[in-house]
């Protein structure tokens, strides 16, 4: 019978999130059909799935982090066993615990925002401890420390650093532009801004005024000629990055800033 099976059943089995999604899968047309049924039949009494419990022996092997599960096939006793309980879950059950992708400005996702500084296994492996945004990087950088995100990553420690330094670089997430004399309002995302310190802004040799610093946000009101022009904020201490006045825009800081990388140092 092992003969008759798909190659990809065959050599490794398939991988087991699609595993489950095709079984619940199943058992969501299963629930659909009943559902017709007592709609069409006008049933005052019928029958619904609960609970599913399954024994499956397969054979399960690591294939580049995904878990893997291949059939046993006649004469195979080697398999391991699995047991599978199913239960049923409602909708708000299913917002109040899942991940909230909308959330993430796509400009401003972990590949986007970091570049060549993050590979695709790094990235995985960031996504594994439930980091998906820079946001959420930073925010753990803060409450964790990089040591405890290179320990639960397994990132080498050198290539977080980078991605550290680089995800706390200012970024613009947002440009009012008003007309007549009213000033334009930018919006600068600053994990690096310190409590009681407000950082020097300076765009086309001009200072930038600063009309609010709080939270890790700072809200500028430059002037009309700045606007798209190369900013320098100066947070102090030596900690200089570079962004331009243009939404969506990501900053870099200057090659003197490396402490900002270190662990348990300010961004």
């Amino acid at each position: 019978m092992s003969a008759q099976m798909p190659s990809l059943l065959q050599d490794a089995g398939v991988p087991f999130d699609l595993f489950i999604q095709a079984l619940t899968e199943q058992l969501d047309k299963a629930q659909a059909a009943m559902a017709i049924k007592a709609r069409v039949g006008k049933m005052p009494l019928t029958f619904a799935v609960k609970d599913v419990s399954l024994d499956i022996r397969a054979f399960v092997q690591l294939i580049e982090d995904d878990v893997y599960l291949r059939p046993a096939g006649p004469g195979e006793t080697e398999a391991s066993t699995i047991k599978l309980a199913l239960t049923t879950i409602t909708k708000p059950m299913i917002e109040e615990n899942a991940v909230n992708y909308q959330a993430e400005d796509p400009k401003f996702s972990l590949r986007e925002a970091l570049g060549d500084q993050i590979s695709d296994d790094d990235q995985r492996r960031l996504e594994r401890i439930g980091v998906r945004t820079v946001d959420q990087l930073n925010e753990l950088k803060n409450t964790a420390g990089a040591d405890v995100i290179a320990r639960l990553s397994r990132m080498p420690v050198n290539r977080l650093q980078q991605a550290l330094m680089k995800a706390a670089a200012p970024r613009v997430t947002r440009v009012e532009r008003n007309g007549g004399d009213v000033p334009q309002r930018v919006h600068l995302n600053a994990p690096g801004l310190r409590i009681g310190r407000l950082p020097l802004i300076r765009a086309a040799g001009q200072a930038v005024p600063v009309v609010a610093a709080e939270d890790g946000q700072i809200v500028l009101a430059p002037l009309a000629m700045q606007l798209g022009c190369e900013a320098e904020v100066d947070f102090g201490d030596g900690e200089v990055a570079h962004v331009e006045l243009s939404e969506g825009r990501i900053g870099r800081w200057n090659a003197s800033s490396t402490h900002a990388a270190q662990p348990g140092g300010t961004p």
